[in-house]
């Protein structure tokens, strides 16, 4: 099996390489990865197709990453899945993760993200797909490898769904914020809360521009986020859940009941 990893937060993001390590390390297949070669948070499903695209071989953050084939590439995660596809950099893949995401992508988010972008993209193309995301605390140290811990055991689920349904397995896992996957206190399946991104931000303080126009920053307060129900992904993930949420390239599935397999996890 050959699996395509990609992101949005860039080439260079630990996240990334610990989630191929991961899936590298758990013989779930050979591990391709093909990221932007800078940042492109919040481009969703945004690809470019005039520009010209360039593939650079490159090494990764650690000896112990030298198993992994990688490149990356000036455009956006869906141009790296397309070039997947098209650009000859190895067999095409049969799976696609992308992540780990430096942040959720839960509720509205899904539609705004590039990390999902990528997975929907995937599953366009045929190809069964996992978004990957971790809650951002502060300025805690991000606990990678319990988020790259839950995508493996997630992984299996894209296979058996394959087997099971008539569209392309698309999920969305989002991982709480915790040190080790002991912490975690399951896995279960979710639906995407209510949360939107614009009815947390402020707009700061404007100042005049030597154009005329107005230059200002938009805060973002989290002090507001709570009160989610634990079935949906929010929710579960305050709550210490692993969520997994089945989506579809347009709308969110609800027929694929994960309840059982999901129980199974951990």
């Amino acid at each position: 099996m050959h699996i395509l990893v990609t992101n949005d937060d860039g080439i260079e993001s630990p996240g990334l390489w610990t989630l191929a390590a991961a899936l590298h390390d758990a013989g779930l297949g050979r591990v391709t990865i093909i990221a932007p070669e800078e940042e492109h948070s919040g481009t969703s499903m945004s690809f470019p197709p005039r520009r010209a695209h360039e593939l650079h071989a490159v090494k990764g953050l650690d000896p112990a990453h030298a198993a992994i084939t990688a490149f990356s590439l000036n455009g956006t995660p869906v141009g790296c899945v397309t070039a997947g596809m098209l650009a000859e950099a190895g067999s095409r893949p049969d799976v696609v993760v992308s992540g780990i995401n430096r942040g959720l992508n839960s509720g509205t988010n899904v539609m705004l993200s590039g990390t999902v972008g990528a997975a929907m993209v995937a599953a366009l193309w045929g190809v069964p797909a996992l978004a990957v995301s971790l809650q951002f605390v502060g300025d805690n140290e991000m606990p990678w490898p319990t988020a790259a811990w839950a995508a493996v055991q997630v992984f299996p689920l894209l296979q058996t769904l394959s087997t099971r349904s008539t569209a392309t397995p698309l999920l969305n896992v989002n991982v709480p914020h915790l040190g080790t996957p002991q912490q975690i206190r399951g896995f279960r399946q979710t639906t995407l809360s209510t949360f939107f991104y614009g009815h947390f931000l402020s707009m700061g303080e404007s100042e005049r521009t030597e154009r005329g126009g107005r230059r200002f920053s938009y805060a973002f307060d989290r002090s507001g986020l709570n009160g989610f129900d634990e079935q949906s992904d929010d929710g579960a993930v305050r709550a210490g859940f692993v969520s997994v949420t089945p989506l579809h390239p347009i709308s969110v599935r609800g027929d694929v009941d994960l309840h059982a397999a999901l129980a199974g996890i951990g």
